[in-house]
């Protein structure tokens, strides 16, 4: 079975966007293979998470122009869904993907799930998956949620991010966390960002060291911090985004720097925005507005990968677009210098108005 975007997608600004699945909250996360093609993982249902649920896969050969079904790697167990995810490959080239959900009893959150590691073994196909579901967590408490991406490091092991929440008002903590057995179990490293940070995600720099932005719980802006001893302690780099303005995505350009997406969520501005640097993440640039969805109540968790043709795919969520009324995913095409021309940063009283 293919799954194919809308046809017609509308350009918005200087960018295409497209409907990929109707009736979905779907927090997706894209990953790339730079032989194989792209994959999302998504949240099949049209809630926060109310309702029973699994996780989805789409698998696309052709940039994102078009997708078919991977299958299922989180299906949900009676009376429990399977909502919140992180994904990536390992060293061998098959795609990882943890996830928990949340127990539910008349439409009201009762418990959290246990973590799973699914694994679709490279050139699998999609009833292929193979669940882990005892997996172990070491010096950590069990209830930890995993967000973002799965990276695959040089001395063998994965790493993987994986937070706390203790309910509404009151801080989060987020883990880094390593694994040597292809994800059956993980030691937990160094807090990320103190008692105030979830749903991070984690970005190698170029010499090695790991970069992770993180989503604050109090008022919900993003940060970004740093280790220089492989993720056992982490230093604070500063705010990237102002409050609800979350969460974020690291997208390695090469050469061309370390971009960052992430959902806006300020009243009368719900979108996605991005910002650019080109230091390995010293220096940023101006925000941009890559997409506005007008009267939309809910959006964001955008994820971006490059394209063979070098190019963006951003995946993301929003309740209201040009597309579609109610929760969808969307595949956003655009290209960085549509947005991030190299020209100084300027302002009105240079010398006039600012044009595009």
């Amino acid at each position: 079975m293919r799954l194919n975007p809308e046809a017609g997608g509308r350009t918005v600004a200087a960018m295409e966007l497209h409907l990929l699945q109707r009736d979905v909250c779907a927090w997706p996360v894209l990953v790339r293979d730079r032989e194989r093609g792209i994959g999302i993982v998504h949240f099949d249902r049209p809630s926060h998470g109310l309702e029973e649920g699994d996780l989805q896969a789409m698998w696309s050969d052709d940039d994102g122009a078009t997708w078919r079904c991977a299958g299922v790697p989180a299906p949900h167990e009676p009376g429990a869904n399977r909502m919140h995810v992180a994904s990536g490959f390992d060293h061998a080239g098959n795609w990882i993907v943890l996830s928990t959900g949340l127990r539910i009893l008349e439409g009201r959150h009762v418990g959290t799930e246990r973590v799973w590691c699914s694994t679709l073994p490279r050139g699998g196909g999609p009833s292929e998956w193979r669940i882990e579901r005892g997996v172990r967590i070491e010096e950590a408490d069990t209830h930890l949620i995993p967000h973002g991406r799965v990276l695959a490091l040089p001395d063998g092991r994965l790493a993987a991010t994986f937070y706390q929440s203790h309910g509404r008002g009151r801080p989060s903590r987020s883990w880094i966390a390593f694994s040597g057995d292809g994800g059956a179990s993980w030691r937990a490293g160094g807090l990320l960002a103190g008692e105030d940070a979830n749903e991070a995600v984690l970005h190698r720099a170029d010499d090695g060291r790991p970069l992770a932005v993180v989503r604050t719980h109090v008022d919900h802006h993003l940060r970004l911090v740093a280790s220089g001893d492989a993720g056992e302690t982490w230093r604070d780099r500063g705010a990237l985004t102002l409050p609800m303005q979350h969460p974020g995505d690291l997208t390695d350009l090469g050469a061309a720097g370390l971009l960052l997406t992430y959902g806006i969520r300020n009243r009368g501005l719900m979108g996605l925005g991005a910002r650019l640097s080109r230091d390995g993440g010293s220096t940023w640039s101006a925000p941009v507005v890559l997409v506005q969805f007008g009267e939309a109540t809910d959006c964001g968790y955008p994820s971006t990968v490059v394209c063979g043709d070098g190019g963006l795919l951003t995946v993301a969520y929003s309740d209201l677009s040009s597309l579609f009324r109610g929760y969808h995913l969307l595949a956003l095409r655009w290209r960085l210098e549509e947005f991030f021309e190299p020209r100084p940063l300027r302002s009105i009283s240079d010398d006039g108005p600012l044009r595009a």
